[in-house]
């Protein structure tokens, strides 16, 4: 009778409607802070665990307490808070769901700093497994955009009514320490069986026996769970433990861990990023530590990038940002900790910006263009464009004028230039300009001679009146006033044909 009504069951979900053989993939949601509650980061507290179980427990809490930002539905959470809430906690629910795990809580000093260690392992990177039915599987299945996995209590009916249970464990080597603060587990996974809708899914940390202790039920959804830990060892090693029985997929597990120790005395000195020197690279360097360290780590705005050993001082960044100047902080490490860091920014050469105050000639001359620009102290070279056909090179990154030796006459061109380096070359910068028959040629018959020099007497006399035409075709030495030196200038033009 057992065995048919099984078989029903089983052939039920297999037929129904509702229930879908495709894997319904999982966006990963983020969690809320086990601080959430918290206003003021040297005030004492409680931290307390809550064990919601059910949507009926998870709802009954989180709608007397939205503040505490209990993201991840049914599932077990720590939550750092003052009296007034765990008072209204102890009015909602019984004790059985929740525990006060420390009654005079402090947030660990370096909670906000960098000095604290952290490891994450992918969740395929365990440390060991158990399983009794083959229910371990190393795949991300239903977690969208999740990488390295580990499936625990797989089975591949996924309507099959057995339970098949899996176990994973991961081994983190915490660095020395004096006295430890706190240790913080996080478990970013989900559960891919659609069934049970309740979380049967456990983290514990496992002891010197290889032996489960403490029990924390982790969300179904794909998100991180985060909980402070007991100081439990596994041969000197954190092994937080997983175990499923419906499907969880493990994504990552990371540790962090608050400790008490002193670092080096002495940062790294004298740190040197280059600025504007490669269009791919920044190099750094720095001058050692004088106290006695291990090793060094590199940031680049404020984010790791490297860690090397002790005797290092130098280092290329492939991977910095175009644009973009990058600070770069190196710092001393020991078994304890690291020194105050050195900083200084560096960038990468960009492309050259666009020339500035481009002129070209207009008229002024009968038998070219002058165009000229500004210097550009990120340009190597210049290109000069003509009716957007390459005209010329520059060469040097003060050689700004180009002289157009071919122009027509009366022809107005436009004339670019692009500013060049060995990162590439900048946008067109331009301006219009044309050749004519400038000064001298007073009646604008495309000639200088003997008439515009009695033009000129003319307009000395007053008998013309000066306009500022006039006074451009006239006035050759450009000192404001028409007289008997302008007369001398244009005879010898039409003497020499220098013009």
């Amino acid at each position: 009778m057992i065995n048919l009504i099984l078989i029903l069951i089983v052939f039920g979900y297999a037929q129904s409607s509702d229930v879908s053989n495709e894997l319904i993939m999982k966006e990963f949601v983020p969690s809320g802070s086990i601080e959430s509650l918290v206003d003021n980061p040297n005030d004492f507290y409680y931290l307390v665990q809550l064990d919601l179980k059910t949507d009926s427990l998870y709802n009954i809490i989180n709608t007397i307490m939205p503040e505490a930002n209990l993201l991840n539905g049914p599932a077990s959470y720590h939550r750092v808070m003052k009296l007034e809430h765990l008072t209204n906690i102890r009015n909602a629910i019984s004790m059985e769901y929740y525990s006060i795990l420390n009654d005079s809580y402090q947030l660990p000093n370096n909670l906000f700093s960098r000095s604290f260690w952290v490891q994450v392992h992918e969740g395929n990177e365990t440390e060991g497994t158990y399983t009794e039915d083959d229910a371990i599987e190393y795949t991300c299945s239903c977690l969208e955009g999740a990488s390295d996995c580990v499936k625990l209590g797989w089975d591949d009916g996924w309507y099959n009514p057995f339970d098949y249970y899996g176990e994973a464990w991961y081994a983190f080597n915490p660095p020395n320490y004096q006295s430890i603060e706190e240790i913080r587990v996080t478990i970013i996974g989900g559960q891919c069986d659609a069934l049970p809708t309740w979380s049967e899914n456990y983290l514990g940390m496992r002891d010197d026996s290889g032996n489960w202790n403490q029990d924390y039920e982790l969300s179904i959804n794909y998100t991180s769970n985060v909980f402070v830990v007991s100081e439990i060892f596994s041969n000197g090693l954190l092994m937080p433990q997983v175990g499923s029985e419906d499907n969880y997929v493990i994504d990552k597990v990371k540790i962090e861990f608050f400790y008490n120790c002193d670092g080096p005395d002495y940062s790294p000195y004298n740190i040197f990023a280059d600025d504007d020197l490669s269009c791919s690279d920044i190099n750094i360097n720095w001058e050692l530590s004088p106290s006695n360290f291990t090793s060094q780590n590199l940031y680049r705005d404020g984010e790791l990038i490297s860690s090397f050993d002790a005797s290092q001082n130098s280092f290329t960044d492939y991977f910095a940002t175009p644009g973009v100047q990058h600070i770069y902080c190196v710092e001393a490490v020991n078994e304890c900790g690291v020194s105050d860091q050195s900083c200084n920014p560096g960038r990468l050469l960009a492309a050259p910006d666009l020339v500035q105050d481009v002129n070209a000639t207009d008229g002024i001359y009968n038998n070219q263009v002058i165009v000229s620009w500004n210097q550009n102290s990120s340009a190597d070279s210049y290109k000069i464009y003509r009716d957007n056909t390459w005209l010329g090179l520059n060469n040097s990154n003060d050689d700004t004028e180009y002289i157009d030796q071919i122009a027509e006459l009366g022809i107005t061109y436009e004339y670019c230039i692009e500013s060049i380096n060995s990162c590439g070359e900048s946008d067109l910068a331009c301006d219009t300009g044309f050749s004519d028959f400038g000064a001298g040629d007073v009646n604008d018959d495309g000639m200088i001679n003997v008439l515009d020099v009695v033009m000129t007497v003319n307009v000395i006399l007053s008998l013309i009146p000066i306009t500022d035409d006039i006074l451009f075709s006239t006035d050759l030495n450009s000192d404001g006033q028409v007289d008997v030196l302008d007369i001398v200038l244009m005879i010898n033009i039409i003497l020499y044909d220098g013009f």
